[in-house]
């Protein structure tokens, strides 16, 4: 019965010394349970809040939408051409045969210079009466000096010196008729009385035109002999679409540049518009002066020009800020701290690294120019 006891106690014992090193063996220290961290990003009634103080927060730039006045540049074709003032057609002053031309096409003339003779026989009648009337006119001032002496001593009735004043006056009015006509028949001397009616240029400037040969007859004094150019100054007419035709005004400011001449640029004020379309084109166009001293452009050239627009305040955003999904484009709003949400917007592309926002946006407005991308929940 002792050895009973015993051995029950030996192995109670070794039972608890079992237990012991089972449960040194397996027991562990207590690691403390990592907290679960939240994300950067949550969804709150459709907008995104980016947690405080993470990678991301420190990732976004958010700016203040401006509202920027600026100008609109728009690129139109155009081309040069001669200024209507400065374009004149030479008229042959009589009919008659042309004995001479002195000039040919494409020559420098100046203004009062000879560039053709006509003989014409109108011009040797009309020189004829001329000699006639300023004999007349000689006659009458003598016979009224006369008279005027002899009233003067009593010899002359009163009705002889009206007689003599009005044959005055009559000799007078013819005078100046006849030369009057040899005016408009373009008299000169050394040609007139020689029966030569000289065609002479009415300014400075270019033969562009011409259609006299000598020996050539001229029967019909409303044709065009000659064309005479002033290129000092010329247009350019750059072609406006009628669509954009609501965006023009009086203050628009034209920008010519030359493919030609690198480094020449003419930019001035518009000096007007047509009033109507072209019915070709569908186009209006604009008309600005430049100057052309050098005499370098020359009418017909094809040139490039830029229309300025001045618009009103607009909404100007980086292109950074924007994100595309197929054809509709969209930013990022923060409308709280830390608070976005999505919205379309329509933008027009020609502005460089900027776009224009034609709808969608308003002054004042915070967007997400940087790291939108990253907001991006599609």
């Amino acid at each position: 019965m002792r050895v009973s006891r015993v051995g029950a106690l030996a192995i109670g014992l070794l039972c608890l010394a079992i237990l012991l090193v089972v449960v040194l063996r397996f027991r562990t220290p207590h690691s403390p349970v990592a907290a679960v961290e939240s994300p950067m990003v949550t969804q709150s009634q459709g907008r995104l809040v980016v947690r405080e103080g993470s990678p991301l927060e420190k990732r976004l730039i958010v700016q203040e939408v401006a509202s920027v006045s600026r100008g609109h540049g728009l690129v139109l074709p155009a081309q040069v051409m001669t200024e209507p003032d400065r374009q004149v057609n030479v008229y042959a002053p009589v009919t008659g045969r042309i004995t001479g031309v002195s000039v040919h096409l494409g020559q420098r003339v100046k203004r009062g210079q000879v560039l053709a003779t006509i003989a014409a026989g109108d011009l040797d009648q009309a020189w004829a009466d001329d000699t006639r009337a300023r004999a007349a006119l000689d006659f009458a001032r003598r016979a009224y000096a006369r008279a005027q002496g002899v009233q003067a001593i009593g010899g002359n009735a009163v009705k002889d010196i009206e007689s003599a004043r009005n044959d005055l006056a009559q000799a007078q009015a013819e005078a100046e008729r006849t030369r009057r006509r040899l005016q408009v028949l373009g008299a000169r001397p050394g040609y007139s009385a020689q029966g030569q009616a000289p065609l002479v240029s009415p300014m400075d400037g270019v033969v562009s035109m011409t259609t006299m040969a000598p020996g050539e007859n001229i029967t019909d004094p409303t044709a065009v002999q000659m064309t005479v150019l002033d290129l000092s100054e010329v247009w350019i007419a750059a072609a406006i679409p009628q669509d954009s035709l609501a965006q023009i005004s009086d203050g628009n400011v034209l920008s010519v540049s030359f493919d030609e001449f690198p480094g020449r640029i003419c930019s001035s004020r518009v000096v007007s518009f047509d009033p109507a379309l072209h019915a070709d084109t569908r186009r209006v166009n604009a008309y600005v002066a430049c100057p052309n001293t050098d005499g370098a452009l020359r009418p017909g050239m094809f040139v490039d020009a830029t229309l300025n627009v001045p618009q009103g305040n607009e909404i100007i955003i980086p292109k950074s800020a924007l994100l595309m999904n197929n054809d509709q484009v969209s930013v990022f709003i923060e409308v709280a701290p830390r608070t976005f949400q999505r919205r379309d917007i329509v933008i027009s592309y020609d502005e460089g690294d900027s776009v224009r926002v034609l709808k969608g946006l308003s002054a004042g407005e915070r967007v997400v120019t940087s790291g939108a991308i990253l907001l991006n929940d599609d």
